[in-house]
């Protein structure tokens, strides 16, 4: 598999877990959602986070190609890094969201996170040597 297979494999898997999770997030479930039995704790806001980064990395995914979508798989990572950060010092991202973050949810932060900044790095690691 190419890092150019490895990107956009990684950008669609995160894009259509976050897209469910955010959908997943307005049923309400015990797996997601806003009760206090959630595995992964929600709220709408939340919720919209989620689809939207989702859809961004969707369009990563299919919508760009090469260095361009290693680099923006770096911004993604360099985006959860930062979404990580704000989250762990307040999980209600400063009074923004209604339901407060679990341990579950900086997991999955730190892991998107940590993942596409690897992913990424790989990536444009490779075509650099290959261009030189």
């Amino acid at each position: 598999m190419s890092n150019t297979n490895t990107v956009m494999g990684w950008a669609t898997l995160a894009g259509i877990i976050l897209v469910a999770a955010g959908l997943l997030g307005f049923l309400n479930t015990s797996i997601i959602g806003d009760a206090d039995n959630a595995l992964v704790r929600t709220g709408t806001v939340h919720n919209l986070v989620h689809l939207l980064t989702g859809i961004v990395a969707l369009y990563i995914a299919f919508g760009m190609k090469g260095q361009q979508q290693a680099t923006a798989v770096l911004g993604f990572g360099v985006l959860y890094v930062i979404i990580f950060v704000a989250v762990l010092a307040s999980p209600t991202l400063f009074g923004i969201f209604s339901v407060p973050s679990n341990l579950a949810v900086h997991v999955i932060h730190a892991t998107v996170a940590v993942v596409s900044l690897a992913v990424g790095y790989m990536a444009r690691g490779t075509s650099s040597a290959m261009a030189r």
